[in-house]
């Protein structure tokens, strides 16, 4: 998938996109035993989320074909955002998003697994890096 593909995409539907903002997130859908982790059987879903100025925007995909699914996104305003930063892992990263009045517990502290390289998608390495830069990382207690 180019990226141009999806910044055409949310320019169509009047949102703020410009090149280097998008990268390729995993979240899961679903929580199974423990096993099932161990095993990478829990549910995930694969989503575009591209970073604008004023907003970020969350964009499901489709499997199969890795394209938006047409008119199913969100909008989310940087001012209802508290934070928003990485975590290193081995081979991948989190993103960790939280909104304004969030506690530990809170669903409103949303954790994204982000991969280092995608093969489909070779602009989300760089897009990374320019998104790392601007957020940076907050190291696990």
């Amino acid at each position: 998938m180019k990226e141009e593909v999806i910044i055409n995409y949310l320019q169509l539907h009047g949102l703020e996109a410009k090149t280097g903002d998008t990268i390729l997130v995993e979240r899961k859908t679903r929580n199974r035993k423990w096993y099932a982790t161990l095993l990478g059987k829990n549910e995930t879903e694969k989503i575009y989320l591209n970073f604008a100025e004023r907003e970020f925007v969350i964009l499901p995909i489709e499997k199969d074909s890795m394209t938006p699914i047409e008119g199913d996104y969100a909008q989310v305003p940087l001012i209802e955002v508290k934070s928003i930063y990485f975590k290193k892992q081995s081979n991948s990263y989190y993103l960790l998003i939280q909104y304004n009045d969030a506690t530990a517990t809170d669903d409103r502290i949303k954790k994204y697994k982000v991969p280092k390289e995608v093969a489909d998608c070779p602009w989300h390495k760089e897009n990374l890096e320019q998104l790392i830069e601007r957020f940076g990382f907050k190291e696990s207690k």
